[in-house]
């Protein structure tokens, strides 16, 4: 690990968010079990994107009081931006008879929960009722686009 990582300070909430995901795993599942299944996944600043997952690790734990410090509203905050950044970030999507989107990395990968995952847990009529999305920009509103079902 190199001695040019950003500090707390110079941490966007993003990454900061990163760090709380993985120490809030450290708590409850243990050191080594948080590192090897719940390393931090930074989000934003390239010299904490080149680390790897037990690099990332060490530097998420380093932060552990002030982490503990931090109030309850402001700590949630952060907490959930991280969570959310990797679904709000996808360009593709799939969407449930009941509504539920599930964003996805890759067209394939959505398309795939339409046509292989789900029509062996849903109905016809169920299936019908679910769409393929897509969007232009991160964080854009969904629209339906068309895709081949199978016959």
């Amino acid at each position: 690990m190199t001695g040019n990582l950003p500090t707390w300070d110079e941490m966007s909430d993003l990454d900061k968010g990163a760090a709380l995901m993985h120490l809030h795993k450290r708590d409850y599942e243990g050191i080594s079990y948080a590192v090897e299944n719940y390393p931090a996944r930074y989000l934003d600043d390239p010299r904490l994107l080149a680390l790897t997952p037990r690099e990332a690790s060490r530097h998420a734990a380093q932060f552990e009081s002030l982490a503990n410090e931090l109030n309850g509203d402001t700590y949630e905050r952060l907490y959930d931006a991280a969570l959310a950044e990797p679904d709000r970030r996808c360009l593709w999507a799939a969407r449930t008879n009941t509504g539920q989107v599930y964003p996805q990395k890759t067209r394939d990968a959505a398309v795939k929960l339409l046509t292989e995952y789900w029509p062996e847990r849903m109905t016809v009529t169920e299936q019908a009722a679910c769409a393929l999305l897509s969007r232009d920009e991160s964080g854009g509103e969904w629209r339906e686009v068309a895709f081949e079902r199978a016959a």
